[in-house]
């Protein structure tokens, strides 16, 4: 898909090349046209990726959560290394909201990650949520079960993961 997108980018710039930016580096120029190009068919930001490698796609998938402005500006920095200037040009927004939607796509990232991992390993969660009540309660009580009902999460965690609910719904 990626390939169509470049193709499109290209030809847009071969076509109207009094319209490529030249007041800027020519790589961020070519960024530009192809970010407006791909934003015009991708309402949405997503383009699925289909990948033969296991850990790429476990990768995509992920990444395929975080609400898709966020996850575009950190792409755009972290992956092709634009700074949040360059970004915020690439994106038509200021380089502090580039800073904030990066730290929000972070969040999202550990968020989801920290659920995914509580809803895995709930069996082992759990079992050393019950040790550590064992020990906190010492001989007093002989506990031989937990039930946990409400894990507290920073409430960063807790904002992402609801942003993730409402978004999926």
């Amino acid at each position: 898909h990626g390939d169509a997108y470049v193709r499109a980018a290209l030809e847009a710039i071969v076509a109207a090349p009094g319209d490529f930016p030249r007041d800027v580096d020519a790589r961020l120029g070519l960024y530009r046209t192809f970010q407006r190009i791909w934003s015009s068919t991708n309402s949405d930001g997503r383009d699925s990726v289909e990948t033969s490698d296991e850990s790429e796609s476990i990768a995509q998938a992920r990444l395929s959560r975080i609400t898709p402005f966020s996850r575009q500006a950190l792409l755009l920095t972290a992956m092709e290394g634009f700074t949040p200037e360059d970004t915020a040009y690439l994106i038509d927004t200021t380089a502090p909201e580039i800073d904030r939607l990066v730290a929000e796509a972070l969040n999202e990232i550990t968020a989801l990650r920290t659920a995914e991992v509580i809803v895995q390993k709930r069996e082992e969660v759990k079992s050393q949520a019950l040790e550590s009540a064992r020990r906190k309660v010492g001989t007093v009580l002989m506990l031989e079960d937990v039930v946990l009902e409400d894990i507290n999460l920073t409430q960063s965690h807790e904002h992402a993961i609801e942003a993730k609910m409402v978004q999926e719904q």
